[in-house]
This record gives structure tokens, C-alpha cells and sequence, in this order.
């Protein structure tokens, strides 16, 4: 069963993120840094699990083989451990959970939802907002503190 404190689950969400675009960067070292055009689709071991990965407008979609999903995209070289809430939901909602808690109030998993979740933990100092740089300017955030690296 997968837990529903979202202060758990967006740490473990950035970490697994930073570690599966540092294994890409390094496996296929791109030229093309905002499109990965010069990359083909394909796979990457990451904590003894082959992932799949698909190249897609600014980013990449990293599947494991239990269907879990990590979309990084915009300024993901620049910011590999930075999330937004848009893609929150896509991992949450490939965890199957529908609903977190924090500071006592229940998010449903929607992105609007999400949105609002990133905007509270950041109100309380827990996310800082970052806005990407280069053709696709973004709004994104990162941990405030330093998390232990964990595991998915």
C-alpha cells in the first residue's frame, strides 16, 4: 500500500526524478539539451530496474516496469530534482493514489489539485519556486531542504 503523506511522497518523487535523468544524461550525454532530439527512445537500469524511456516535446517519460511514471521536461538538465505539479500527478496517479494529506488537508490527485498542494508546501517554506530559463520558461520547484536520497 502506498502512503498518502504528501511531504513523503513529493521528496521520494524528486529524488527518484534527479536520479533517473542523471543516469540518462550520463548513459547518452545529448547534444541537443531541450529536445534530446539526438537520442532515441529506449531503456536504463536504475535500483536494479530496466526503465523504459520515451523522448517527448521538452523532456522524457521514464516508465518502470510496474507502470510507474516520471515525466521530467522542462529544464530538466538544468534541474533534475525540480517538479512541478502537473507532473506530481502523473507519478502519483501511476502509484494509483488518489488522494494525499498535508498539514492536515486532504488533496484529491488532480493537477489543479496538485498545483495548489506545491503552492501551500512553498507558502510554508517547504518548496522553493524556480523559474526555468531558455525557450521554455517554466515554473517549477525544488525541496527547500536536503533530502536523503531515497528509493522508489
Amino acid at each position: 500500500m502506498i502512503e498518502n503523506n504528501a511531504e513523503c511522497l513529493v521528496e521520494r518523487f524528486a529524488s527518484l526524478q534527479g536520479r533517473l535523468v542523471r543516469r540518462f544524461m550520463g548513459k547518452y550525454r545529448p547534444k541537443d539539451r531541450e529536445e534530446f532530439l539526438d537520442i532515441s527512445n529506449g531503456y536504463l537500469m536504475e535500483a536494479g530496474a530496466l526503465w523504459s524511456h520515451q523522448r517527448h516535446g521538452a523532456g522524457v517519460t521514464f516508465v518502470s516496469p510496474e507502470g510507474i511514471r516520471v515525466n521530467a521536461h522542462v529544464a530538466m538538465v538544468e534541474y533534475p530534482e525540480k517538479i512541478d505539479g502537473g507532473r506530481l500527478f502523473e507519478y502519483l496517479e501511476s502509484l494509483g493514489v488518489a488522494s494525499v494529506y498535508f498539514e492536515g488537508v486532504e488533496y484529491s490527485v488532480p493537477r489543479c489539485e496538485m498545483d495548489k498542494l506545491m503552492d501551500e508546501m512553498a507558502r510554508i517554506g517547504l518548496l522553493r519556486p524556480v523559474i526555468s530559463s531558455g525557450r521554455f520558461a517554466h515554473r517549477l520547484f525544488e525541496l527547500a531542504h536536503e533530502s536523503p536520497v531515497l528509493e522508489s
